[in-house]
Parts: structure tokens; sequence; C-alpha cells
């Protein structure tokens, strides 16, 4: 029985099913498929399946050959990725022609080697300091610490570029989204008593509960406190300002150089800006739509939102004329319309004209 569950699993899994909820059973399938990958290579269908049979200790081998040659079939690409972990090889590894090098999400490991992780087509299981880390191509990132001691907290960090999102799965099971560029930097496992990361940019925390290790998210001398907790913070530099939302349970915030504090409940967001600490009610939904995929303008000035716009589309946009900056908009759009759409639909309503000429765009007033 508990091996037709664990097969049910890796169907979901290799089906795309369930790569949000990868549990230790399956990632250490996952492994082992991987460690049996790198027996057979050069690939050798036959010595492959023999791996993975003992290493499984399946019966009824007949009835599942087939759905088994499915996940060797998925697992033997890796090699060029995982060689190039491993080993350090020098080989480039092809990057998909949507792809610029201007937009990869790139993983700094403890030991200083960085990695581009959306440049794989497969995907890839790496260890890093006895963690396990599945890299889903294109999508998230899934760490899950194995039995290994660690007598200090080693880290890693996830860097987000311009015009991309992405996932991120830590060892406790808390999930992260982090918007166009953006960087986190947290321990592979948490081995401390407190559970602590490091943000630049923008990110929403779904956070696993334990009460007996408190997550912390520190951007620069702000810090917030969760149990149990849906939080966004939006921490960018050019807003001259830190913005914490609270989507559901509890966070406190503190900031160190004042000694303020304040204490959060669903529908409010905290604002540190010129060193003072307040707080208030806001639409949750505005504010996190960025993660469902849309831009949300709520009487928003012109000058805020070509900050949104220049982070998404990786461009520079200029007002020649200063009083064009704060006039306001109001408008839901699609993150993932082009640009182009976006200019069209502000232009209808706003006094205003865009001129786009390469990465760079002009602001003008309808005179």
């Amino acid at each position: 029985m508990e091996k037709e569950e664990l097969h049910k699993k890796l169907d979901n899994f290799l089906a795309g099913n369930n790569k949000e909820s990868v549990d230790g059973e399956l990632f250490s399938l996952l492994v082992r498929m991987d460690e049996c990958r790198k027996k057979a290579c050069p690939p050798n269908k036959e010595r492959m399946w023999k791996h993975v049979r003992n290493a499984l200790k399946l019966s009824r081998r007949r009835e599942l050959m087939r759905k088994w040659a499915v996940a060797a079939a998925i697992v033997m690409p890796l090699t060029v990725g995982l060689c190039f972990y491993d080993y350090r090889s020098d080989e480039v590894v092809p990057v998909p022609e949507n792809m610029g090098k201007r937009h990869q999400v790139s993983l700094t490991l403890n030991d200083g080697r960085v990695l581009q992780v959306q440049q794989w087509n497969n995907d890839s299981v790496i260890q890093e300091s006895g963690t396990g880390i599945l890299v889903s191509v294109g999508q998230q990132m899934i760490y899950h610490a194995e039995k290994v001691q660690l007598k200090e907290e080693i880290f890693n960090t996830l860097s987000v570029p311009r015009s991309t999102e992405y996932q991120v799965q830590l060892s406790d099971g808390t999930r992260v989204w982090l918007n166009s560029e953006s960087e986190l930097r947290y321990p592979v496992d948490f081995v401390s008593t407190e559970r602590k990361v490091f943000l630049r940019g923008e990110a929403y925390f779904q956070v696993a509960k334990d009460t007996n290790k408190p997550f912390r998210v520190v951007v620069n001398d702000m810090m917030v406190e969760a149990l149990g907790t849906g939080f966004n913070i939006n921490a960018y530099q050019d807003d001259n300002c830190l913005r914490t939302t609270l989507v559901e349970g509890k966070v406190r915030i503190s900031y160190s150089d004042t000694r303020q504090e304040c204490i959060l409940v669903p529908g409010e967001q905290a604002v540190l800006k010129e060193g003072v600490l307040t707080s208030g009610q806001v639409n949750v939904d505005d504010i996190i739509a960025w993660k469902k995929g849309r831009f949300v303008f709520s009487d928003m000035p012109l000058e805020i939102i070509a900050n949104q716009l220049e982070r998404w589309y990786d461009v520079e946009i200029r007002f020649d004329d200063t009083v064009a900056k704060y006039y306001r908009f109001t408008g839901v759009m699609k993150r993932y319309n082009e640009l182009e759409q976006v200019l069209g639909l502000i232009e209808e309503t706003t006094n205003v004209r865009f001129k786009v000429e390469g990465r760079q765009v002009k602001v003008f007033r309808n005179l």
C-alpha cells in the first residue's frame, strides 16, 4: 500500500501536479533516482532499470515498468545540469530562446558559485551541505533538509532580476514569492533558535508554523517577526520607504534605530519612512496583486507607476516634463501584457503620451 502511495506521488510530480508540496519520502525517491542516473552515465537503460528497482525494492515489476520508464526519461537528461554543479564543468548549458542573459534567476551557493537556475531544460536535484534542493524548471526551488547535523547555518542567496518573478520553498516549509529585482538570503536549513532571512526588494511570505522558532525577515534596520503568517514586504530603494502588509496571522514590526515597534492585524500596513514608523488600513488585494500576475494602480502618481514598470519591463522611463510625474492613474492590467499595451491604457485616461525608443521611454504632457 505504501509503495502504491509513493508511486502515485511520483506520477503526480511528473505530471506537474504537486511540485509545491514535495514531502520527505518523495524527495528521497528523487534523490535516489538521480543517483541511479549518475551510475548509469553514459546512459545505459538496462543498468538504470536495475538500479532503480534495487533502490526502491519494487514488486509487481511488469505492471510498474511502463511508469518507471517515464521517470527514467525525466531523470536521464539531468546529466548536464548536475555535472555542472558537482564537477564544476566548464560546459556551457544552452539558454532557452525566450530567456536572455539579463533576466536570469541566479542562486549563489555557500562556496561562492553562482548558478543560473533557469537555464536548464529539466527538473534537477542538487545537494548543498546535506540539504537537497529541487529546482523545478522555470517555476520554483524547493529545499528539503536531510538528517545531517550542521554546526552552523549555511546560506544561499536567490537573486531575481528585472522582468522576472520566482518562488522558493525553504527547508521549514515556508514559501516565498519574489518579485522582480529582488534578493533573498537564507539558510539552507534552520539550525539556530530562530528562522532569520534577509530581503532586498519585494516578496510575499507564507510562513510555516513553528512556535519554537520565530520567523524573522531583516530589511536594512527593520525587522518583521511572524508566527504562521502571510505577509508582503516592499523594500525597493527607489520607493524611499519600507512597507509591510499583513494578509493573515500577526506580525511584529520593529525599527532598531528609534526603537519603534508596532503589531499588525490582517488588512493593515506598516510604513517606515524617514525614520518614522506608522500603520493603517489598506486594500490587501491591491498590494499582493503582483503575486497573481496583475498591476493594480489606485489613484497612483505616474512616478510610482513608472518605478514598477521599469522593474518589470526592464526599461528606463524618463519624464521630460516634471509635472507629469504627479499625474494620477487608476486601473488594473495584466503584468504579462506588452509594455505598449500598458502605456496605451494610461494614455487613454491620463493627459500624457509616451515615446518608446528601445529600452528608453519618454513621458510628455499633452499641451
